[in-house]
């Protein structure tokens, strides 16, 4: 498989000098999906952030991130807002964050289109309303016109996933994208991400600390605890044969909730 994104040796630091991600390293391939998995704190959202360029001022970065060979932290802001959107789609965990408060969603979603390819206005709304409707949005065209602070929190979360998959990016960078979502529109949306990775031949980093869902989506999962991917393979080998202590801690919590829960 073509190699499509490599995060080599990545290190953050904030300005006392404390070490938030220590020396990360793994691959995106072209059609497969990289799960990060690991509790909260453990360094999985600054990870993505470093890929996006997103880091806050106050943390330092050195290491490499490379879109298919060029390196992606050695851009200047001009040049990072072309990739972000088109080559590089991401779907944050709060929406709220992502989408402007005073520009209606369609336009928001047209625009970005228009930003990067040369549409009609018309045809950026037809695209953006057909986004809308692949996403689950009932009334897309009703959606269009509304603002964010006029949606349910579940409604932007799908509003922000048309977004990051608007421009058929070649890498999808997913933060818990569901997770303001119900069981049966969670289960929806996974399967329609996971089948335009495949069909659109796209790379996907999803960043979960849902080990079923891990196991369903990834063809390979990196495990991460204080900063550090401790362990990453197959979803058979470090879920099914953990080698680190703190992964099978883990698999047996988890495993144990399922029980809990009526599981068999």
């Amino acid at each position: 498989m073509e190699v499509i994104v490599e995060v080599n040796h990545l290190n953050i630091r904030n300005t006392e000098g404390l070490t938030l991600v220590n020396n990360s390293s793994f691959s995106l391939e072209s059609g497969k999906t990289y799960c990060l998995i690991g509790e909260s704190g453990s360094g999985k959202t600054l990870t993505s952030k470093a890929m996006l360029g997103l880091l806050p001022a106050n943390l330092q970065m050195s290491g490499d991130v490379l879109l298919r060979g060029q390196k992606l932290n050695r851009l200047s802001k001009r040049n990072w807002r072309k990739i972000r959107g088109r080559h590089i789609g991401a779907i944050f965990q709060h929406p709220e964050q992502a989408l402007h408060p005073s520009i209606p969603i369609g336009k928001q979603l047209s625009d970005l289109m228009r930003s990067h390819l040369p549409v009609s206005r018309y045809e950026a709304e037809k695209q953006a309303e057909q986004m809308l409707s692949q996403v689950l949005l009932k009334e897309p065209a009703h959606v269009m016109k509304r603002y964010a602070h006029e949606l349910s929190g579940g409604m932007n979360q799908r509003v922000m996933i048309a977004m990051a998959l608007l421009l058929k990016p070649e890498v999808i960078i997913a933060d818990e994208p569901t997770s303001a979502l119900d069981v049966t529109t969670q289960a929806e949306i996974i399967s329609l991400m996971s089948s335009l990775v495949q069909e659109l031949d796209m790379s996907m980093l999803f960043i979960t600390h849902d080990l079923l869902l891990a196991a369903y989506l990834a063809d390979r999962i990196g495990v991460m605890r204080a900063g550090e991917i401790i362990e990453q393979g197959s979803p058979d080998k470090v879920l099914g044969q953990p080698e680190h202590e703190y992964t099978q801690r883990l698999c047996m919590h988890r495993s144990q909730r399922f029980l809990s829960k009526g599981g068999v």
